[in-house]
């Protein structure tokens, strides 16, 4: 832990006496239900004060021994604002073990402190973090246990950051679980956290424990968790922490019941998954599976068929050859044709967004061995059952596209050109997907040509290709033309990305000039009026753009914010990345 000077301990103590303190809530949103299930209590120091975020506040009251006095300052200050608010769902607090254990901790207090603000005990939910180590463990448990005769429930905050894991869960029996940020971020690109948030959500299921998936800030994460079962969630996507907080569930997480051949935005032109979906009709959890069987033998055609929940999202996968081989012996037909489907279906492990583009998803599956065997997998939009597709059309589909990508790359870099970027754009706008995109132009390149010549130009714009392929290959790089590149982003830090570039190309840069301009940092040469002048180094110029995807419908109008953004980055110094009206410098 940090060491603190004394002074903090004035500055606690001072604002603990005249409770000068700010609660915020983050409503925790039920995603099924769409409606928020309850909000959690923050605790903020006032503005610009050395103690005004909460991970120094609690940090200086526990190195001071204060932490007692500011937590229980802390619970009454959120029970009087969650009653003036009137909100409605659960009220979470954070308590931490050492609090719990202290011996001066007065006891009682929580109670009282409901009837006072007319707050059900049903309604409060005890967070205990994991981040601070209980040191005695039984006692721990027995003050929980306390929490809970009394109506509240339990829930384990930072699940997987704390020192005793999964420890906490078999001992503590909490009531909820909440899956630290750690887990959540970058899921979507991360098979091992995919896998990890699968079987916590399964956990959850089979102890019918409450789980919650905080820290969301991705729309790409926010699908991925949908699709493995998550049911509340919370995190900045949703609401971000208010005095007056957020009560509806946000307008462009809200999802829509898609039809079996009618998909809102779907563009038949695009080079995404939904071009191979076929809408083979799913059955409901509660089908019987002699129902299931008889489908299958009507169809010759038909290997299986999804499973959905009443919300039409897939949550299972059943198999021809599978049900027909229970049902290929009298006991077996006997055992299982009254049966639920679900009580035979195989869970659903893959399931993509009819907006995912084809080459994002081939990647997953050409590692995945259970494509050899099980070659189909499900199709949603936002979250909801659209159709099956197979592996074998995937393939075929990903050929042709190379072809076409040939086709259609510029034939200096071999980068997709401007018609493979237009469709990127337009097929992102088309699914309301966020993104930004960077756009990298050469300064002073026609100085550059005339004196070094065409052979050298055409290297240094392959060499701006090399940088952005190796720097950015986990993103959409373009090649616009002539010495233009695009790079667009839907994930991951866009500023950091665009510094190195620029860092990159400065550096490596420096050995297409000759010593003596390089000396001289620049050279003379005829601008484009004919007239002898001085002209500086060859140089990168970057802007970045993050278009409003609800107001944009095509690339047009995204070229038109690119163009200005181009424009504006070539008036800052250089090593600056231009973002709208942000200004970064490199080190």
């Amino acid at each position: 832990m940090m060491m603190y000077p004394k002074e903090y301990k004035l500055l606690l103590q001072e604002l603990i006496n005249e409770q000068n303190l700010q609660i915020v809530f983050q409503p925790i949103f039920d995603v099924i239900g769409q409606e928020p299930m309850g909000y959690e209590a923050l605790t903020r120091g006032p503005v610009s004060h050395p103690l005004q975020f909460p991970n120094v506040l609690f940090e200086v009251a526990h190195a001071f021994g204060l932490l007692s006095e500011l937590e229980l300052l802390c619970r009454r200050l959120a029970f009087k604002r969650f009653a003036e608010l009137e909100l409605a769902g659960k009220l979470f607090i954070n308590v931490s073990p050492h609090t719990i254990e202290q011996k001066s901790h007065p006891h009682g207090e929580t109670i009282k402190l409901l009837q006072q603000f007319g707050i059900k005990p049903e309604k409060l939910v005890i967070e205990v973090t994991e981040r601070f180590e209980a040191t005695d463990p039984s006692l721990l448990k027995d003050s929980l246990q306390h929490y809970r005769n009394m109506g509240l429930q339990i829930a384990i905050d930072d699940l997987g950051t704390g020192h005793s894991g999964l420890k906490q869960w078999a001992e503590l029996r909490p009531d909820i679980v909440k899956i630290d940020r750690y887990f959540i971020s970058d899921c979507h690109n991360n098979i091992v956290k995919r896998e990890l948030l699968r079987t916590i959500f399964e956990m959850g299921k089979a102890t019918g424990v409450s789980i919650i998936a905080e820290g969301i800030e991705q729309h790409d994460e926010y699908i991925l968790l949908k699709n493995l079962g998550m049911q509340y969630a919370q995190g900045f996507l949703l609401a971000k922490p208010n005095v007056s907080p957020q009560t509806t569930f946000p307008s462009q997480l809200i999802q829509c019941v898609v039809g079996k051949t009618e998909v809102a935005g779907f563009d038949t032109e695009q080079f995404e998954i939904g071009n191979l979906v076929k809408p083979v009709m799913p059955v409901k959890a509660d089908r019987k599976c002699i129902e299931v069987y008889k489908t299958f033998k009507s169809d010759d055609n038909q290997l299986c068929v999804a499973v959905v929940d009443e919300y039409n999202q897939p949550i299972g996968l059943v198999y021809r050859d599978q049900l027909a081989e229970l049902f290929s012996s009298d006991f077996g037909r006997a055992l299982y044709e009254r049966k639920d489907i679900d009580m035979v279906m195989n869970p659903v492990m893959f399931s993509v967004e009819i907006g995912s583009p084809i080459d994002e998803i081939s990647k997953y599956i050409t590692d995945n061995d259970a494509f050899d065997k099980r070659p189909e997998f499900i199709v949603v939009n936002k979250g909801k059952y659209v159709g099956l597709a197979n592996v074998r059309s995937l393939l075929k589909k990903m050929t042709e596209e190379k072809i076409k990508h040939a086709q259609h790359a510029n034939p200096l870099t071999m980068l997709p050109g401007n018609v493979v970027i237009q469709q990127r754009i337009n097929h992102l706008l088309s699914y309301n997907i966020p993104f930004s995109m960077a756009y990298f132009d050469l300064d002073y390149f026609k100085p550059f040509n005339d004196i070094y010549g065409y052979a050298a130009g055409d290297n240094v714009i392959k060499l701006v290709a090399d940088i952005l392929s190796e720097i950015c290959r986990e993103h959409f790089v373009g090649h616009v033309g002539g010495d233009d590149f695009v790079v667009i982003f839907q994930s991951g830090d866009c500023k950091e990305h665009c510094l190195n570039v620029l860092e990159c190309f400065n550096q490596r840069i420096s050995h297409y000039f000759q010593p003596e301009h390089l000396i001289q940092r620049g050279y003379m040469a005829k601008d484009r009026e004919g007239n002898e002048r001085r002209f500086p180094l060859l140089d990168l110029s970057c802007g970045v753009i993050s278009p409003d995807v609800e107001l944009m419908d095509t690339h047009h109008e995204v070229s038109l914010l690119a163009s200005e953004a181009k424009k504006q980055s070539k008036q800052v110094s250089s090593g600056i990345v231009y973002l709208q009206t942000t200004e970064v410098r490199t080190a």
